[in-house]
């Protein structure tokens, strides 16, 4: 019950800020500003401990409040839009990662997301290279290029799949070890054999 009469307070007063027909004075600004930035941060404390006492729903819930309040926090677009399409809720998956895009439009994070659920989920290899060729336009994480390679195999595209992983070993020279010697073998697999590697697609993390 206390959950949500902190959820009515915050909400009313987010549309109170939203409703106001000239910017509030800087002081008062600074206040509501900090006000929210604090009820956000024991959101996300309570949606951590929700995700490990395998509350999922109460999670996906809270996400959509929290939004409005932290738009450019990818992990509450990241953690619901899997366990939503991990429940079989696919449409309200993508329709989440998408609303993430447009908050987050000049960021990796929300291509690679889109680009991952369509590799790995629907198989759609396709839609995943289109998302995953934005991706790799901003500054990432290694396995960003990694999946993008794995998705150029899936696609028979060979040339492209040993550039992007030739890529990715020079710009992360100090990426896991493990990782290192799995993109090498798939570099060496797609030079001697016609079928796509399989191994580390899924370790993209």
């Amino acid at each position: 019950m206390k959950w949500l009469w902190t959820i009515g307070l915050v909400c009313v007063c987010f549309a109170s800020a939203q409703a106001q027909p000239r910017p509030l004075p800087a002081e008062i600004q600074k206040r509501v500003d900090t006000i929210m930035d604090g009820v956000v941060d024991r959101w996300i404390v309570q949606m951590d401990r929700w995700w490990h006492d395998g509350q999922h729903e109460h999670l996906i819930n809270m996400t959509y409040f929290a939004i409005p309040l932290d738009p450019h926090n990818i992990d509450l677009y990241e953690n619901a839009g899997w366990l939503l399409w991990s429940s079989d809720r696919d449409d309200e998956a993508v329709a989440l990662y998408q609303r993430g895009l447009r908050n987050n439009p000049n960021a990796y994070d929300m291509y690679y997301e889109l680009g991952q659920y369509y590799y790995i989920r629907k198989k759609d290899y396709a839609r995943a290279r289109e998302y995953l060729e934005q991706a790799v336009k901003f500054p990432c994480e290694w396995f960003v290029w990694n999946t993008l390679g794995h998705v150029y195999a899936r696609l028979g595209e060979r040339e492209k799949a040993l550039e992007t992983w030739q890529e990715l070993l020079r710009r992360f020279p100090m990426m896991p070890v493990d990782q290192m010697e799995a993109v090498r073998k798939n570099i060496r697999d797609v030079m001697t054999r016609d079928s796509s590697p399989s191994f580390g697609e899924r370790g993209q993390r």
